[in-house]
């Protein structure tokens, strides 16, 4: 493990600053300009494991008078390809004025930095994702209505990328990002910060008191609160899915390819064999509906260990198949037939058990949060149930040659109650 150089930064969501350094983060600060000063960066949207992902305005343009508002994503300079598919594969998707739901890259450039050279990716300025609710210490959930519209337009979009020939790889609530209403494209940067609050910074210091080098940032920026959009009712009831960089044609699987999806995502035969192809597309797909119905993670990462999670996993569907179950490090828990034993584990609820129990504990809160959220303690009926556990139950099959496909997936009547 390295030797950690820097005092921990006071903000929870932000970027790991050790990694700054040869290979890692470009540092960035509020007021930064790029590609010739075409892109100014106003605001800190988030971060990942590979970026940094920013608000900026594109002084190039003019929208009512202004430069319009975009999106950057600045990648890690081990994380930059030339050829990247975040790159390629959305230019090769199907197009067409009735069906717009995946994000399409509007500019890309490189950025030349102390830790190397960086892709930077430009998109349209959209809201918060899907996984921000579930992220919530108030246990928020979308309404019945708008829940289904969303998992439908995901379902949608994944059918597109598999009949475009495509694997997207990492189909989960994190890519789903929320439309942002026409308003919000006009404004200044004044409205920016009024709406939206201003950046909050912490000081970047070194362990040892000595100064920081050119490889980092003096300062790290907070990202905004993504509930302000939704406090706000900034969002449409409308969703396009993001992130390629794990994608590739169905009929030309890279040879050196590393899963990169969430491990409480991650299907069986992606972390047993490592394969990723439309099954496991699907099986994230059925992990993503379940959280946008629900308001929480089907398999809670709470505590986030592979073996927790595919503990979580067997408690909920039963025991794994051949030769996998022979693995499962935790099958000690559980008897020969999958059931737990009654001196290990607490018994983990069905999906029939963890929808029935929607409402049952939820907070009483000070406000609705918008017009997107479900009220509080309202309970899923049993049809809806009913037609849900047996959408989910077909999709997470465990054997991915026993799944539905994504065709199927849509014409489910769930998504018409």
């Amino acid at each position: 493990m390295l030797k950690r150089r820097f005092v921990p930064c006071v903000f929870d969501e932000v970027e790991n600053v050790e990694d700054y350094q040869p290979g890692g983060f470009h540092p960035m600060r509020i007021g930064d300009k790029f590609d010739n000063g075409r892109y100014r960066i106003l605001h800190k949207l988030g971060n990942g494991g590979s970026s940094t992902i920013w608000l900026a305005r594109d002084e190039h343009s003019s929208e009512s008078g202004v430069g319009k508002l975009v999106t950057i994503k600045a990648l890690r300079a081990d994380a930059s390809k030339i050829n990247s598919p975040e790159l390629v594969v959305p230019t090769l998707m199907p197009s067409s004025e009735s069906f717009d739901f995946y994000r399409k890259v509007e500019d890309n450039f490189a950025v030349n930095g102390p830790n190397g050279t960086h892709m930077f990716i430009v998109y349209a300025f959209a809201g918060p994702s899907v996984r921000a609710i579930s992220k919530s210490p108030e246990n928020r959930r979308l309404r019945a209505d708008l829940a289904r519209k969303i998992a439908a337009q995901a379902s949608s979009a994944l059918q597109r990328i598999h009949h475009a020939g495509f694997i997207h790889g990492d189909f989960t609530t994190s890519n789903f990002l929320f439309r942002l209403t026409d308003d919000v494209h006009k404004w200044s940067d004044d409205e920016v910060y009024f709406q939206l609050e201003s950046p909050e910074t912490d000081a970047v210091q070194m362990l040892n008191g000595q100064p920081i080098g050119p490889q980092v940032p003096s300062e790290v920026t907070e990202a905004i609160d993504s509930f302000i959009f939704f406090e706000n009712d900034l969002l449409q009831e409308s969703i396009v899915v993001v992130d390629f960089g794990q994608s590739y044609a169905a009929s030309e699987p890279p040879k050196d390819y590393k899963p990169r999806t969430m491990i409480n995502y991650m299907s069986p035969e992606t972390r047993f064999e490592g394969r990723v192809g439309p099954e496991s597309d699907v099986w994230t797909l059925g992990c993503a509906i379940f959280e946008i119905r629900a308001g929480f993670p089907l398999f809670d990462p709470f505590f986030p260990s592979d073996a927790v999670i595919l503990t979580k996993i067997v408690g909920t569907l039963g025991r794994l198949p051949d030769p996998w179950w022979n693995v499962f490090k935790n099958r000690h828990l559980f008897e020969e037939d999958g059931r737990p034993k009654t001196n290990g584990i607490a018994v983990t609820p069905s999906i029939r058990e963890l929808l029935q129990s929607i409402g049952t504990r939820d907070e009483i809160l000070d406000s609705d949060g918008g017009s997107m959220f479900e009220q509080t303690e309202t309970r899923i009926d049993g049809t809806e149930v009913d037609l849900l556990v047996d959408l989910l139950e077909k999709m997470l099959r465990y054997r991915p040659e026993d799944r539905i496909g994504v065709d199927e997936v849509v014409n489910h009547s769930w998504f018409k109650v």
